[in-house]
């Protein structure tokens, strides 16, 4: 990781980090993820070893001085874990990515899928079994939630509408409250037979928008090379005076990440106040945004949404809930109901990784998931793989890149951009007192 792109952090009392605030400064517990703050005589006693004028105060919040013992900071994290009785597997499937094709309208750069194969779209039969075994294992539950995907999804909205019908047949046979379909799509392809699907089934319909057409035509182009950008916010704007709700999915790039803010602005001008900035994909092996840099920006443009009365959603959202709630974030995987959401694939088969397809240690066809629940566990990473990590602040927040991740790079080791994000963004968190809330 590249530290002069970083906040000042250093290590006080062998276990604990403090954060540089100015004058001042905030020692914090990277285990329990407790924070306290100090003023400038209290961060000199810490810096100084001056353990009698602060110790008996820190002690109160379960701070104490070393005693000269090794430290062993991954391993008190999994003692934690333990201890609040968290562990990485999950109690069943808790919702779909339905990826109903790989056909697409548009050439995207930095796209994870590859797209316009000739694969086989998912059947109506895969569907309609895949469907039976989400709503079995989600039997007497207040919502089912799935997601369409693709390729781009509205190329086929026969299947879309056919597994929403079906879906809300299931829903009554297994006594679930509602159904909550979304869809993740372009925008280019939504007539007028979609937005009143949408509207009759209360979608949430997210479209991928990099910010203002000179931004979004870097990367999001149609397949003849054109942009869509007309096209697409018509459809926007005809689905907010339907009355759906639409949101934004942004991934970063080294093209725009300085523009989040701006790109914040733009969006909330179309009309749409929830935006959704992806993690910076590593399609090519790495990520394709400056690590800190995308922290910082990121950090600027939720700041600016809420200001505005909009709604940012991304990666630095972890840290938050883990400073705000004292729990660990590391098992990135499971949803807050203790459940995995996987990908319905082609063929009757199931990825236990949403984002990754193709590798056989996490597929299998729906009777195997039905027979064996102990499969649902793979999806759970190996805690803390790299060296790094036993020095790291953000270890019981991150705890290394996901299985999405460590497959699309082709390597469990994480990138400094990776490790930078994480590393900034819990020292943005920290200086504006989110460990206060």
């Amino acid at each position: 990781m590249d530290k002069a792109t970083t906040r000042p952090v250093e290590r006080a009392w062998d276990r604990y980090f403090l954060f540089d605030l100015g004058e001042s400064a905030a020692i914090f517990d990277p285990v329990r993820l407790e924070t306290v703050y100090l003023d400038a005589a209290e961060t000199r006693a810490v810096r100084e070893g001056d353990d009698g004028r602060i110790a008996d105060t820190l002690s109160e919040y379960g701070f104490t001085p070393g005693n000269g013992e090794a430290v062993d900071l991954p391993g008190d994290v999994v003692n934690h874990l333990a201890h609040l009785g968290i562990s990485g597997q999950p109690s069943h499937i808790a919702g779909y990515r339905i990826v109903v094709t790989d056909k697409c309208n548009m050439k995207c750069s930095y796209c994870f899928v590859d797209t316009n194969t000739g694969a086989p779209d998912l059947t109506e039969e895969d569907l309609r079994l895949g469907l039976d075994l989400l709503f079995e294992v989600n039997r007497g539950r207040p919502e089912v939630t799935y997601q369409w995907f693709g390729g781009e999804p509205t190329i086929r909205p026969d299947l879309m509408m056919a597994g929403d019908h079906y879906a809300r047949e299931l829903a009554e046979k297994f006594d679930v409250g509602s159904i909550q379909p979304t869809v993740v799509t372009n925008g280019a392809k939504i007539n007028d037979d979609l937005i009143a699907h949408f509207k009759e089934f209360r979608y949430g319909v997210g479209v991928s928008i990099d910010g203002p057409p000179p931004t979004n035509s870097n990367e999001r182009l149609l397949l003849s090379g054109k942009p869509a950008d007309e096209r697409i916010h018509r459809n926007i704007q005809r689905m907010l005076e339907a009355g759906i709700h639409v949101g934004a999915n942004v991934t970063p790039t080294q093209w725009n990440v300085h523009e989040l803010p701006d790109i914040v602005d733009y969006i909330l001008s179309l009309g749409i106040k929830f935006l959704y900035v992806n993690t910076p994909i590593p399609a090519h092996g790495t990520w394709i945004a400056h690590g800190p840099d995308l922290a910082r920006n990121l950090y600027q443009a939720r700041m600016r949404a809420l200001s505005r009365g909009g709604m940012l959603f991304s990666h630095l959202d972890r840290i938050y809930q883990a400073l705000d709630s004292r729990r660990p974030r590391v098992f990135e995987h499971l949803q807050g109901c203790g459940g995995v959401n996987a990908a319905l694939l082609p063929g009757g088969r199931i990825s236990l990784l949403d984002l990754n397809w193709r590798d056989p240690r996490f597929i299998f066809t729906l009777d195997q998931i039905r027979e064996d629940h102990s499969l649902l566990g793979r999806a759970a990473k190996d805690l803390h793989p790299f060296d790094g990590c036993k020095t790291c602040p953000a270890l019981a927040i991150c705890g290394g890149p996901s299985q999405n991740e460590r497959l699309l790079r082709r390597t469990q080791i994480p990138t400094d951009d990776f490790c930078g994000f994480f590393n900034e963004g819990l020292a943005l968190a920290v200086a504006d007192n989110t460990a206060l809330q």
